[in-house]
């Protein structure tokens, strides 16, 4: 019977603890809608805080595109001295980084059989010379025909001809600069045989440097030889000028090659060089700084302000470079760009403009 009546009683119990849980659980979702009501109407009755931005009056400019391509410095002129006759190599007067002049003597060949020769011929010339004096004061007096003085005047000439060729390769036993440059390769010393159109010494001038450029299908189009060109190497840039462009692509390459000067660089043959060519140059574009942009998929976004509104405005990318982007579509003169803050607005924001800018846009506008 005992047990019955406490069976009872833990039912009891039980079902008494469940009704006070169930009532506790009702009271807190009751408070807790009343808190969350109690924010919304807060929410509701607060008054919208404008976002502080910077802005920047937008306006037409002109838009030049520039292309770096790459090359290598080279000397402008240069001379491949070699020998026109096969000779021994006497001696050679130059080193590796000699200096020289134009008309120097490089290096000497052997000339003792040329010497020999052009002696030879010299007396030859001269008793020809001679011959032709005596028979032309003879014909004056009627001692010979006028055919045989005609024939010791042709052999004359012929003994002049023998007298100066033998004379000019004498003179090539000295090898000279036809340029003025320094010596960069040496290849023969004295006792070597130089061969006819042999290399024996380069000779490059380094007051004349130019860079052969590869340059694209593409740009080679655009360029002349007015084309603007700034040469770029080790941190130094200076203006150029191209001076030959051809207009056959290299085999294998299908670039183009592109000569430009290198005045006012302080550089090297084999020096690695940037050209910039200004390869497009437009007018009247509305280019503004490419880290504004905001890219949601395939589209590109930028804030401006309308009224006291921000909008967000979905533009056409044109060219960019150097951190600027030129616009096609989307945005126009006048516009009000925003550059700072821009990060902190949403579709519609209310913003304020800092009294600063809204100065600088306002005189901007009106053209002050």
């Amino acid at each position: 019977m005992f047990k019955k009546i406490l069976s009872k009683l833990n039912v009891v119990l039980w079902v008494v603890l469940l009704i006070a849980g169930a009532i506790l659980m009702g009271l807190r979702i009751q408070s807790k809608l009343e808190e969350s009501a109690a924010n919304a109407a807060a929410l509701e009755n607060r008054e919208e805080t404008a976002v502080p931005v910077d802005v920047e009056v937008l306006f037409l400019t002109d838009w030049e595109i520039w292309r770096s391509y790459y090359g290598q410095s080279k000397a402008g002129s240069s001379q491949t001295v070699t020998s026109y006759v096969r000779e021994i190599v006497q001696e050679v007067n130059v080193q590796i980084g000699d200096r020289v002049k134009k008309g120097d003597v490089l290096l000497t060949l052997s000339s003792g059989d040329y010497r020999a020769t052009a002696a030879a011929d010299r007396a030859n010339y001269e008793d020809a010379v001679r011959d032709y004096k005596r028979l032309s004061e003879l014909q004056k007096s009627g001692g010979v025909s006028k055919s045989q003085v005609e024939q010791a005047y042709s052999r004359m000439k012929s003994e002049e001809a023998k007298l100066k060729a033998s004379q000019s390769t004498l003179s090539r036993t000295q090898v000279k600069a036809s340029i003025n440059g320094i010596v960069a390769s040496r290849m023969v010393e004295p006792g070597e045989v130089a061969a006819n159109g042999v290399p024996l010494l380069t000779i490059i001038n380094l007051d004349e440097l130019e860079a052969e450029i590869m340059v694209s299908r593409k740009d080679i189009q655009n360029l002349n030889l007015k084309t603007p060109v700034q040469v770029v190497s080790d941190g130094q840039m200076s203006p150029c000028r191209i001076k030959r462009i051809s207009p056959e692509a290299a085999p294998g390459s299908g670039l183009y090659p592109v000569v430009v000067c290198l005045d006012g660089l302080d550089v090297l043959p084999g020096t690695h060089v940037e050209a910039r060519f200004m390869v497009e140059h437009k007018k009247d574009l509305i280019v503004i700084p490419s880290n504004l942009v905001q890219r949601r998929g395939d589209k590109a976004y930028v804030y401006v302000v309308e009224g006291d509104r921000a909008k967000l405005r979905e533009i056409v990318q044109g060219e960019g470079q150097n951190g600027s982007l030129a616009v096609e579509k989307g945005l126009s003169a006048g516009d009000l760009l925003v550059v700072r803050g821009n990060n902190l607005l949403f579709d519609g924001a209310l913003v304020s403009i800092s009294e600063k800018t809204e100065a600088s846009a306002a005189s901007k506008k009106d053209g002050k």
